[in-house]
């Protein structure tokens, strides 16, 4: 999707716990060893005993508001994506957002179940409404994951990435002249179908959820779906679309991979040998520094996105003017990615 003079991303922000858990003492404790502490690449994840998923995303939604100095009726839809738990069944955690966060009657909330790839999938939609719909102000998307064992241990869930709890929240809106965190010039996905078995292998369909199991056997499902479609299926589909959605971004924003003003490019907040399985092909692409950002959250769940380019802002990454590509994936499976400037002084 293209925004010809693009769209303002008003104030993008995340909110995380301070207690942390981290790497050194699981190896300590023996939970961990040191091979596989290197392959998660993280120091320690953000860790609550007291928030639900989204109560940290309302967290998130005020900080962002506050940032852009908004009031809540302002906003004309609510897009929550989540992976794990969020602290009910049948129950609309969206609406709880909303209803927390006082956007008026006249606003949509809903919720996203994309996996990882949520909060990329919330951006796309917000951008669409926005485009669609002339009489909206704005738009709210955020993201928030506490994931608690044994259902989902954070250490050992995955070889390659380690899980933290927190949330995240961008304000999209059509330019106006004031100021921006950032400039959304383009977001582009690809998507490899095929790859939702690695999520179900060949277990039979369940009446209810967790039926039957007190923990997800991600590895084991993983191991059917291999047996089934041959190792390589993955890393073939990833070097596939990642490079589809990139350099598919990129022409929509009007960039060639070699322009030196593209300043960054991030990834997913994932272990180094699964953002090189992903990623690998795409790295020598172009001439930006690459940036792994994860080292103190993990993985964020559907938030890495939208974490990444918080910490774009936070941390001041990029010169006024300048360009990153932030990169999206999440199971089904889907890559995104987003081209995003800093705004001119």
């Amino acid at each position: 999707m293209r925004f010809d003079g693009g769209l303002g991303i008003k104030a993008v922000t995340t909110w995380l716990p301070r207690t942390v858990e981290t790497t050194a003492d699981q190896v300590l404790a023996g939970r961990l060893d040191e091979e596989r502490a290197q392959r998660l690449g993280v120091t320690e994840l953000p860790v609550t005993d007291s928030l639900a998923a989204p109560q940290m995303a309302v967290l998130a939604g005020r900080r962002a508001l506050e940032h852009a100095g908004w009031g809540p009726e302002r906003i004309g839809l609510v897009a929550h994506a989540r992976v794990f738990h969020q602290g009910h069944e049948k129950w609309s955690y969206a609406h709880y957002i909303a209803n927390e966060l006082g956007v008026p009657a006249s606003a949509l909330p809903f919720g996203i179940e994309a996996l990882c790839t949520g909060g990329a999938t919330g951006i796309y939609l917000a951008a669409a409404h926005l485009q669609a719909d002339t009489s909206m102000q704005a738009a709210l998307v955020t993201t928030a994951e506490r994931y608690f064992a044994p259902v989902w241990d954070r250490w050992t869930m995955h070889g390659d990435i380690g899980y933290g709890d927190g949330a995240t929240a961008a304000l999209l809106h059509r330019p106006d002249g004031s100021r921006d965190d950032l400039r959304l010039l383009s977001f582009t996905h690809s998507t490899a179908a095929v790859l939702e078995g690695m999520e179900r292998g060949n277990a039979p369909f369940t009446q209810v959820p967790m039926q039957d199991r007190e923990t997800w056997m991600t590895n084991d499902v993983r191991r059917d779906f291999y047996e089934a479609q041959g190792k390589d299926c993955f890393p073939q589909a990833a070097s596939v679309h990642v490079r589809a959605s990139l350099l598919q971004a990129l022409a929509e924003a009007g960039l060639e991979p070699e322009d030196s003003r593209i300043r960054l490019f991030t990834m997913p907040r994932m272990g180094p040998r699964l953002v090189e399985v992903m990623y690998g092909s795409v790295l020598g692409l172009l001439k930006a520094e690459t940036v792994l950002l994860g080292g103190r959250t993990g993985h964020l769940g559907a938030g890495d996105l939208l974490a990444n380019m918080a910490d774009i802002v936070s941390q001041q990454l990029l010169e006024p003017g300048e360009f990153a590509v932030v990169c999206g994936g999440g199971g089904g499976f889907t890559w995104s990615t987003a081209v995003v400037q800093a705004p001119e002084k």
